[in-house]
C-alpha cells in the first residue's frame, strides 16, 4: 500500500500539526465566535450579540455594553490559513505516500 516510504515521516508530521490546529480550533470554537462578535462594539444581552449598538440603548435592554476592537478579526483568519497551509501539505504527502499521481 505505501509506495514512498520517504514522505511517510512528513506526511506524518504535518498530519499530527493539522489535527492538532483543528483541535485547537474546535476546542476553542467558543472563544472564536466572541472575536467574531466583538470585533465591532457590541452589546451583549444574555448569550445574544448585537452589532452597532450604543451604551444607551445596550443600558436600556439590560445588556452589557463592550467596545469593538477592530484587530480581532485577524484570529480567525490566521486560522483559517494556518489549517489551509498544514492540511495542504499533508494531504499533498499522503497521496505520494500512497502513490497516486495526476496524469499528465
Amino acid at each position: 500500500m505505501i509506495k514512498d516510504t520517504s514522505k511517510l515521516g512528513p506526511a506524518l508530521l504535518w498530519g499530527g500539526i493539522t489535527f492538532a490546529l483543528y483541535w485547537l480550533l474546535f476546542r476553542n470554537a467558543g472563544s472564536f465566535q466572541v472575536l467574531a462578535h466583538t470585533t465591532l462594539d457590541a452589546c451583549v444581552v444574555g448569550t445574544d450579540y448585537y452589532n452597532k449598538a450604543t451604551p444607551e440603548l445596550c443600558a436600556a435592554q439590560g445588556g452589557t455594553f463592550i467596545d469593538g476592537v477592530w484587530w480581532y478579526v485577524f484570529a480567525p483568519i490566521a486560522m483559517a490559513f494556518a489549517l489551509s497551509y498544514t492540511h495542504g501539505n499533508f494531504t499533498s504527502l499522503f497521496w505520494d505516500v500512497v502513490g497516486l499521481k495526476a496524469k499528465k
